[in-house]
């Protein structure tokens, strides 16, 4: 009995803390708005292509680097990683380095100990704080910044781990799909501020920054939208409320907020085209599943495409709005990221720049299969007692 009882409290005092912990996430002041900026975006949908010129960059930094990943892993890809940020530092260019606390758990005290040493100054963010325990677990710092200097900075969906560079033990999960950007011009303030608030949370004193002002006369046009308090979800409520024509969302998971959701369906019935890309393979458990009742009521509409990428993991982060506008950046179409999490996106206003990157999305629809809303009506026994497992736990996947 007073284990039954000891259970039932203790429960009660999760939960009361997830709904404060959000409640006070919610109250507390948006996250700075950042101008439209201009300057020169490179786009890369491979692991390997992106990693060999982060690699370059840093080589040829001087001043300083600045690094932040939600998971490194404690392999040969994270070890050449730190060995890099290790020579860096030893030639006497100021390195930082901070990772997500719980998604970089693999990162042991020796291997911290051996890049202090070294001269790389190292942190976590996002540890677990009271009062509200519990929600500070579930709130994650899912950014992947990078500033080098003040002349190049990258921002994306690309980890550090050799699943992201195509070598994943795991044969479903290679190769690794996903989209970054690396950034000359005026936004690298913007993303070296976000990697300053966040490094300073954690940290005294205080870091300083050393990007100056630039002009940018010729050059994309974009804009950061950060977000640390659930302003994504607002983000995205009006963009997808102003599309018109089309609407493409490319995300590893589809379990978007319910304001979204409607969103969408409302996108539906004023005759918006909607096509979804996401991978036919899960990399946790359960995040297919909770997209199964989503996607059945989107396919119920004539103008709802859904393409399950079977050619390796679809991990890519990307929202484009009537073919003139793209959102790329860190964030997934889930309640997490839109809720709760620590994110960062870029807001791309250039029709150019779509038509550029068209041709890999293309390809990677072609490396997918449509789903259908008869396959879904017809799941094994198996798959619906997850999805009904998944309904419950959704918000937390």
């Amino acid at each position: 009995m007073w284990f039954v009882f000891w259970l039932f409290f203790l429960l009660i005092l999760v939960l009361a803390d997830l709904y404060f912990g959000r409640r006070k996430m919610r109250n507390t002041p948006s996250q700075k708005k950042y101008p439209h900026r201009k300057g020169g975006i490179q786009f890369f949908g491979s692991g390997p292509e992106f990693f060999d010129q982060l690699f370059i960059d840093i080589k040829e930094a001087q001043h300083r680097v600045s690094c932040l990943f939600y998971i490194v892993k404690d392999d040969e890809c994270s070890q050449n990683f730190f060995s890099l940020l290790k020579e860096t530092a030893k030639r006497g260019v100021e390195v930082y380095l901070l990772m997500d606390w719980l998604g970089s758990y693999k990162v042991k005290k020796s291997i911290v100990n051996d890049l202090k040493q070294a001269g790389v100054h190292v942190d976590f963010s996002c540890k677990p704080r009271i009062p509200y325990f519990f929600f500070s677990l579930q709130q994650r710092n899912h950014r992947k910044i990078t500033i080098i200097d003040d002349q190049i900075a990258y921002l994306g969906g690309f980890n550090v781990g050799r699943e992201y560079i195509n070598e994943s033990k795991k044969p479903a999960l290679s190769p690794w799909r996903d989209y970054h950007l690396r950034f000359t011009g005026e936004a690298i303030q913007d993303l070296e501020a976000e990697f300053l608030a966040d490094w300073n949370q954690e940290k005294r004193p205080f870091l300083n920054g050393i990007c100056q002002e630039k002009t940018c006369e010729q050059g994309v046009k974009h804009m950061m939208l950060p977000s640390k308090n659930g302003e994504l979800e607002d983000q995205m409520i009006s963009m997808i409320a102003a599309t018109k024509q089309s609407l493409f969302i490319g995300s590893p998971y589809f379990i978007p907020s319910q304001p979204v959701f409607q969103q969408l369906i409302a996108a539906l019935e004023r005759g918006v085209s909607i096509t979804i890309l996401l991978p036919a393979h899960a990399d946790h458990p359960l995040v297919k599943q909770a997209a199964y009742p989503y996607l059945r009521k989107l396919l119920q509409y004539k103008h709802a495409r859904i393409h399950l990428f079977n050619n390796g993991f679809y991990h890519a982060k990307i929202v484009i709005f009537d073919n003139r506008l793209c959102d790329i950046g860190t964030a997934n179409f889930d309640e997490r990221s839109q809720l709760i999490n620590w994110e960062c996106n870029c807001l791309i206003d250039s029709s150019v720049f779509i038509a550029s990157i068209q041709p890999v999305i293309e390809k990677d629809i072609a490396n997918s299969e449509t789903l259908t809303l008869d396959g879904l009506n017809h799941l094994s026994t198996g798959e619906q007692v997850k999805e009904q497992l998944a309904k419950v736990i959704r918000g937390y996947l």
